[in-house]
Formats: structure tokens, sequence, C-alpha cells
């Protein structure tokens, strides 16, 4: 009696065709919500941006009103007053009293305060915190740091035009309201009798601006009317008081050309993406400062705006697992309907299972995580100096005194991997210090995880502003743990952890990028561009900072930093490259395939004692490459293509047993085509499918 093929029964069709929509639908599902969560994400961190760029103006217009409040205030006492020379015991009293403001001053008109007293201006401030009092002179002379003074006889109450104060290096803005006889001068149009300034510290204003969560890498930084650059991590630029039109031919603020519109006196609020600017500038959004016409625009790093690249990976695979799957059955449906062949059958399953393995690696290429959420990652001064300034911050509130941050750098001349944990570098490396560090810190290097370490002096001079300068050439082994298992479409991140200049001397090493012509991660900058790196690729490298707990002081009393200590590091960034790991290791592997898909053709026309010899001997081949494979990574893990090598043996064992089962059947019965057509037809589907499922277990 016959038996009935499965393939042959009528639930076959409707099942493929349940599959096909389960498959299909499963796609479009997967497909739709890795959209939206792109789009959703998108929207939400622009809300988020908004909402900070927004705040963050409106509380450096809320200072602005509070000290505006004050002024306006005491200016009124001062009209209000009757006898003039009573107005230096108001001002000493009410500068004591209101800690809203920073300096107050009360200035007259030239022998307005008495016949025959020219200049009169009492002038209180405590900028830096230490009170102070001057008696301003020469202020009705016609010179533009008096603006303070003459504008507001002609415009009234007038917030000035940010400018740097040197004696206390800090950059201020003065809020000055004029001041009059009587009330009844004032309502009557009077001149005034003279102005009440009181000088703000920039700091002061844009402290909101360092509290800003604008990514790993964003800032805030604040333009004035007239286009000056007042408020930038890095106070050099600040200091200067760069304008716009010069500060657009910088690398660094290339940018600002691109975003002309934040300068329009009628902005309210704009954000700019890749569209407008490039990749590596990243996002930027601006707004205007309240009571003010001054530009706050906000740099925001492209870390804010990436989804997790570890579940964008794992979405990816999920549709194209659901895409292969749709595949698949409207393929086999095709086959039961005799639409197609089964050559056909057979070439396009393998054919889509080999081009949906391609886009897993693909994505497990292209979507992995290498940093840690918590790392800072340091590519700009902006970037450096907006940690060290949040870092001081935050010792502050610990009760620690600020920490001395010590200039290092580095340059890498090669590199070599010894073992498969093992990495031997070279090259050189220094640090500055500056005239009152150079006296107290004792210059040395040292650099964390090593295991074999040689560190020699070749330089040490003077800097011209007092300075030290040390330089040193190093050779280490460093040893950390690295993963294989995705051997060859793998990563490898090697750290170069620096020691702490003096550990327990509360110092902090920062990276010396003013030496680096570039700083992007893709530059390269403290990598020689000769280096030479055999079977990799380098991808990026970068200073960043490693935040390291620790649950010992070292027997160091002054080590405070023990919970959470911010270890300067050097990542090297590097991927394999595919050729060498092709030829070595998956050429064989393709070549083992073919020879065994070969045994198998040949079933039909070999003897069993010959199929079982060449099947053997195909074994023993993978065997082999197999040790080969495991004699050159030096690891104990499994990797991605060794599984490969069991796969061949399973397969291998497989076949032999269909071969035996074939020709004893051939020999009983006469007809064995049920074997030859198992094994002949099938081989292929089987053998992707398998490689598809294992690259998915690996790489999801």
């Amino acid at each position: 009696m016959r038996v009935q093929d499965p393939w042959e029964s009528r639930l076959t069709t409707p099942l493929l065709v349940l599959f096909l929509a389960i498959s299909a639908l499963g796609f479009l599902i997967n497909g739709f919500y890795q959209v939206q969560q792109t789009h959703s994400f998108g929207q939400k961190v622009r809300e988020q941006v908004k909402t900070q760029t927004m705040n963050a103006a409106h509380e450096v217009g809320a200072e602005l009103k509070t000290i505006m409040k004050s002024v306006d205030r005491f200016a009124t006492e001062v009209t209000a007053t009757p006898d003039k020379t009573f107005v230096t015991k108001l001002l000493e009293d009410e500068f004591a009293v209101n800690e809203d403001i920073y300096s107050l001053n009360v200035t007259f008109h030239p022998y307005q305060y008495l016949p025959n007293v020219r200049y009169f201006s009492p002038y209180y401030e405590r900028l830096t915190g230490v009170e102070r009092k001057y008696n301003l002179l020469d202020y009705d002379k016609p010179y533009k740091e008096f603006s303070w003074y003459h504008r507001p006889l002609k415009e009234g109450p007038i917030w000035t035009e940010p400018y740097y104060e040197p004696q206390n290096n800090v950059l201020m803005t003065t809020y000055s309201v004029p001041f009059y006889q009587s009330k009844e001068a004032k309502r009557e149009g009077a001149q005034p009798l003279g102005v009440v300034p009181s000088d703000v510290s920039l700091d002061t204003l844009t402290a909101s601006l360092k509290q800003l969560d604008l990514g790993l890498g964003g800032y805030g930084i604040l333009f004035s009317e007239q286009q000056s650059l007042i408020s930038h991590p890095v106070f050099s630029h600040v200091r200067e008081m760069e304008r716009l039109e010069n500060l657009i031919k910088e690398p660094e603020f290339a940018y600002l050309a691109k975003i002309s519109g934040c300068f329009e006196d009628d902005l309210t609020y704009l954000f700019f993406n890749g569209e407008t600017l490039s990749n590596s500038e990243h996002y930027a959004a601006c707004t205007k400062v309240p009571h003010t016409n001054w530009t706050l625009i906000t740099r925001m790093s492209a870390d804010m705006f990436a989804m997790d690249r570890d579940e964008r990976r794992q979405n990816n695979i999920h549709i194209i697992s659901w895409g292969a799957a749709s595949f698949i059955f409207l393929i086999l449906l095709l086959t039961r309907l005799r639409k197609l062949t089964w050559t056909q059958n057979n070439v396009l399953l393998s054919i889509t299972l080999i081009l949906s393995t391609s886009l897993v690696l693909e994505f497990a290429r292209s979507f992995k995580t290498l940093e840690k959420t918590d790392n800072v990652v340091i590519t700009t001064q902006a970037q450096r100096e907006a940690f060290s300034s949040s870092y001081s911050d935050r010792l502050e509130t610990m009760h620690v005194a600020k920490p001395e941050y010590v200039a290092t750098g580095l340059y890498v001349e090669s590199l070599e991997f010894v073992s498969a944990n093992n990495v031997h570098l070279t090259g050189h490396a220094w640090q500055k210090f500056n005239a009152q560090q150079s006296a107290f810190i004792e210059p040395k290097l040292a650099f964390n995880h090593t295991v074999n370490s040689k560190i020699d002096e070749v330089y040490r001079k003077d800097l011209q502003d007092g300075g030290l300068l040390v330089g040193w050439h190093f050779s280490i082994e460093t040893r950390q743990q690295f993963d294989y298992s995705k051997y060859p479409f793998d990563h490898k991140s090697i750290e170069l952890s620096f020691n702490e200049a003096d550990m327990g001397g509360n110092v902090i090493l920062v990276p010396d990028l003013e030496s680096y012509e570039k700083l992007s991660k893709m530059d390269n900058p403290a990598v020689s561009p000769d280096i030479v790196l055999d079977e990799w690729q380098l991808k990026s490298s970068y200073f960043k900072y490693r935040f390291e707990s620790y649950n010992t002081n070292f027997g160091l009393d002054t080590f405070f930093n023990q919970n959470v200590a911010p270890e300067l590091n050097y990542n090297i960034n590097i991927e394999r490259e595919f050729i060498g790991p092709f030829v070595t290791t998956l050429l064989p592997v393709m070549v083992m395939v073919c020879l065994l898909y070969a045994c198998v053709v040949s079933m039909k026309y070999t003897p069993y004692g010959d199929l079982r010899n060449n099947i053997t001997a195909v074994v023993f081949t993978i065997l082999l490459a197999h040790y080969s494979i495991r004699e050159h990574l030096q690891i104990d893990e499994v990797v991605y293509f060794e599984i490969f090598y069991f796969l061949l043996y399973l397969v291998s064992s497989i076949f032999m047993l269909i071969a035996h089962q074939y020709y004893k059947a051939k020999e009983e019965t006469g007809d064995g085509r049920i074997y030859k057509r198992l094994a002949n037809i099938w081989f292929w589907p089987v053998m992707t499918i398998s490689i598809f499922i294992i690259t998915i277990l690996t790489y999801y």
C-alpha cells in the first residue's frame, strides 16, 4: 500500500497560506513599530531639547529680572530721598541686606552731589565672594566702557553690552537706571541727577547652562545683542569677546554660518538637525533670553538622538526574520502549487536565507554599543571644560576642595595583539603643569591594567608662563577582557587608562586637546596615521572619562573620590578586516560544504565504501581547519565561525546515516529514491537555514 506523502496533504496549502499571512503580518507590524519608535524617540528628544533650551533662557531671564526689580526699587528710593547726602548710608544698607545683587553703585553727575565734589560714585561689589568698596572716577568721559553712565541718561533703564573685567577675571554686564532730584522732577521730565548701576557676573547668570542635559558632549553658549560670544565652556573664547563674524571662520564654530536664523530679532525658537548641519556638527537649537536681545544656542551631541544601538539591532533582526519567513513560505506555497520546480525552490530558499544572513551580519556590524552610557566622551575643549566644571561642582557639594586639573596628552605609534587579551602599545605621552602645580605635584606617568610597562622620561622643559612640560616614551602591555564570540565580525575597544598623577592629592587628569590639530573621533588625533594593525581596521579613537568605583581608599586619608572616580582613558576602537578571516576561515568552510555536497550528488554513482571514505576525508579536513582556527585565536570561548564546523560535523553524520539507509534500502527493496531525494533536495536549505539561525542566536 502506498504511503501518502505529507506534502500532498490537503492541509498543506491552507497551512502554508496561514503561515505566509502570519509572517507577512509580523514583518509589517515590526517594521511599523521600528519606524514609529524611531519617530517618537526623535520627537521626544526634540521636545526635551526645546523644554531645556527655553527653561535655560527663562532662568537667565529670571536672574536678570530679579536684579532689575532690586535696582529699580533702589533707584526709586534714591529719587524719593530729599537729602541726597543720605544716599551713602542708604547704599551701604541696601548692599548689606540685599543678597540678590552682586554690586551696587550710585553715580552723580559731576558736582551734583556737592558743589565742591566733581566725582561721587561709591561702588560696592562682591563679584568674587569678597566685598570691596571703591569710588569711581572719570565716568563722564566719552569712553565705551562708561556706557553704563551715558546711555541711561538718554535711553532710560538699560542692560549694557557684556564686557570683560580683568581685575576680577570675570565677564560682566551692567543694569543701569537713572535717578532724579525728586519724584516731581521725574514726572516733569527733568534731567536725571545720575544713575544707579549694578554689575552682575555672567558666570552667575549662565549657571543654569551647565545643568543642561544635552548628551555627553552637549552644552549651551550665549551671544550678546551685538553678536559677541559671552558664554562658552572654553573661557578663552569668552575673554576675548570674539564676534560672530570672526568665530565662523574657526572650524569649531563653522556651524554658526548654517544657523544664521538664530540671530534674527524676531527669533522665538529654532531647531537644526542633519538637514542643515553635518553629522559631525550634531544638532543645535536657539532662542532669545527674556529682557535682552541675547541669543542662547544649545549644542546637542548625536548620542541624544541615537536610539539604543543594541535595541535597534534586535528590532532590525526581528524585521529580517519575519521577512525571510514570508519569502520562505511564499516559495514553498508556489512550489506546492507547482509554479516552481524543486530545483528552483531549492535555489530560491538558499538565496533568501543567504541574503537574510548577510543583512543580519551587516546590522550586527553597524549597530553595536561600544560605550557604556555613564562614560563621558571628550572630543572638544568645550566638552572638557563642561566636564571639569560639573565635576568641580559635584566635589563642592561633597565639601571637597576643588581638584587640580593636569593636562595630559598621548600619541600611539604602534599597536599589536600579543595574545587574545594582551595588547602591546608604544608611543609618547606628556603632561603640562602650570606654575602653581609644578611646585607641589610630582610629574609622573603610569597606566592601569598593565602586565609589562617601560616608561622613560625623554624631555622636561619650562614653559613661558612659568609652567612645566614633561614628556615620556612608553612601551606597555595592557591586559583587557575582549569578546571574541562574534569573530570574525567583531570589534575591539582598546582602553589606555592613565593612572592618577598624584593619588590622594585630589588631582584629575584632563586631555591636552590644544596639542592636537584635529579632535573628532574619526580623525584619530592621538594615533599615528602610519600605524600597522595587521588584520584590523582603525575606526575611531578619542579621550573619555570612565567612572571607577573603589571599595578602598588605598590607605590614603586624602583619597576622597573613591566612590566614583573619573579615570582618564584613551579609547582605540578597531574592527576586524573581513578579507583575512574570509580566506583563512570562511573559504575552507565553503570548500568543505561544496565537497560534502559533491558526495551527496555522487551518492547514486558511488559505491558505499568509496562514499564513506570520501565523507571521512572531508570530516578529517574539517577537523584540521577547526584546529587551525583554535590555534590562531588562542581563546577559550566558542566563536561564531567555529559553530560552522560543529554544523558540518552534524551534517556529515546525518548524511552518513542517510547514505547508509539509502544503500540498505537499495539492496533490500531496490528503491532508495526517498533517501536520495531527502539528501539531494534539502541539503542547501538545511545548511543555509541552520547558518541563518546560528547567526541570529549569535548576534541578537
